[in-house]
């Protein structure tokens, strides 16, 4: 599956979209998904979204400079790079919780529309576990050895590293 999120500083999650098969382009999925409208009613707001090069470049939607020239392009890809770095934990988080979202967990044997509310539900339950402080616990991993905890991005943290 090709699941587009979108998450929160603190890793909550935003937005799921887990109904296209994992051929289908990025792009793709963000033009026939919720989101283009619903930035284009918060633009007022001043919120953008950061994406991977696999996404436009939007008035929204910010993406990395492809082959950058100058070094405003690189530091802007760098700052881009470190700020992205929240979405790719969350995968971590999620797939590190739930197991069976992860190759190593085994895969779905499902058909593709129970694939997709599993992953939506995982995703509910990471809000929840997130919202209650459930902690990560550490677990026998699939091949005998311990799975690390990973622990949740603490927002102020992250302000740090920039």
């Amino acid at each position: 599956m090709n699941v587009q999120m979108v998450c929160l500083a603190d890793q909550y999650i935003s937005h799921v979209n887990a109904m296209f098969p994992g051929s289908v382009h990025d792009a793709y999925i963000l033009r026939n998904s919720s989101i283009p409208y619903v930035m284009g009613q918060l633009q007022r707001h001043r919120v953008w979204l950061l994406g991977d090069s696999g996404y436009p470049n939007l008035s929204w939607l910010l993406t990395p400079v492809g082959n950058p020239r100058t070094r405003a392009e690189e530091r802007y890809n760098e700052a881009h790079g470190r700020t992205r770095r929240v979405i790719e934990r969350t995968f971590g988080l999620l797939k590190a919780r739930f197991r069976c979202l992860h190759m190593t967990g085994g895969s779905l044997f499902y058909s593709p529309k129970k694939v997709c509310q599993i992953i939506v539900a995982c995703c509910m339950l990471h809000n929840l576990a997130l919202r209650r402080q459930v902690p990560f616990l550490q677990e026998d991993g699939p091949d005998g050895g311990v799975v690390a905890a990973v622990e949740p991005v603490d927002s102020d943290e992250e302000e740090a590293e920039e």
